[in-house]
């Protein structure tokens, strides 16, 4: 995700209440990174053959378009609050990994174009990529450390001011991640799944291991999340939210909406507005699509 709208999302509410968060979760990102393992579309938390993804909320718009391998391959971000719009292109190469991306004004002048090249151990298995501005200034790199049995255990991503670690466990789920500023440590995150191996909660510590947010998924008996809690204990008292999820016949979620909660003498009340996100999904049709639609 590019800083302009990561400054932007710090902005709404709802991202807000998550930032220490999601400041750890920006590395998993295909804004940014080239991910080895999954396509764009696991990333974004699509499954099916999605063929395109209209994003709204307040002051915000996005339309993201994914070929039939799941690669996001176009985005147009409109930032109506900050009158400001940009068309990213992006391109792959044959092993499915993020080769280029364009970035373009309203007018479809270029404003920068970001190469990433990619190193392989002896195995085949990726353990470096580089991304490079058109003139050759570093952008970021990712490294990936696997274990003796060749399984994913580590990967890091660096910029030039910022790091963020994962530790993953045997069966690739991330369990643990380590956001840095400068060389120094500013927050830490803690992934825990449930027996299932759904994510059931995250963690976040500031350097001096103080918690300093929760986040709790509830899911029904199809194994849909349906509500999230998130908690933050930094600010002068404790804050709730709650999200709540509504979800399309293939099971990807399209209506988003979340309410800062406080206790009173009877019952749980919303202090604020509601905030809604809403995703309008397009699939490609199955008879032409190589990707099998879950139920």
């Amino acid at each position: 995700m590019g800083s302009s709208v990561v400054e932007y999302l710090g902005e709404v509410p709802m991202i807000a209440r998550m930032v220490a968060v999601i400041l750890i979760t920006i590395s998993v990102s295909s804004w940014d990174t080239a991910g080895f393992a999954e396509t764009t579309r696991v990333k974004h938390d699509l499954i099916g053959p999605v063929r395109s993804v209209t994003v709204k909320k307040s002051g915000y718009s996005a339309i993201e378009t994914y070929d039939r391998a799941g690669h996001l391959i176009d985005a147009v971000l409109d930032l109506s609050l900050a009158n400001t719009a940009t068309h990213s292109l992006f391109r792959y190469d044959r092993d499915g990994h993020l080769e280029e991306e364009l970035a373009l004004d309203p007018s479809g002048r270029l404003i920068f174009r970001k190469r990433s090249i990619y190193a392989r151990d002896i195995e085949g298995r990726n353990t470096a990529s580089v991304t490079v501005s058109d003139d050759g200034r570093f952008q970021n790199a990712e490294f990936s450390l696997y274990d003796q049995r060749g399984l994913l255990w580590e990967q890091l991503w660096v910029n030039s001011s910022t790091a963020y670690k994962s530790i993953f466990d045997v069966r690739g789920r991330r369990i643990y991640s380590a956001y840095y500023r400068k060389g120094a440590l500013l927050n830490e995150l803690r992934h825990r799944y449930d027996l299932l191996g759904r994510l059931h909660e995250l963690v976040s510590y500031d350097d001096q291991g103080i918690v300093t947010a929760r986040v709790t998924n509830d899911y029904d008996d199809a194994g849909k999340r349906t509500r999230s809690t998130t908690q933050t204990f930094s600010d002068a008292r404790p804050r709730t939210w709650v999200t709540i999820y509504e979800y399309d016949s293939v099971g990807n979620w399209i209506k988003e909406q979340t309410s800062e909660q406080f206790p009173s003498s009877q019952t749980i009340t919303s202090s604020t507005v509601p905030i809604v996100e809403e995703r309008m999904i397009q699939y490609y049709d199955g008879a032409d699509s190589d990707v099998v639609v879950l139920p």
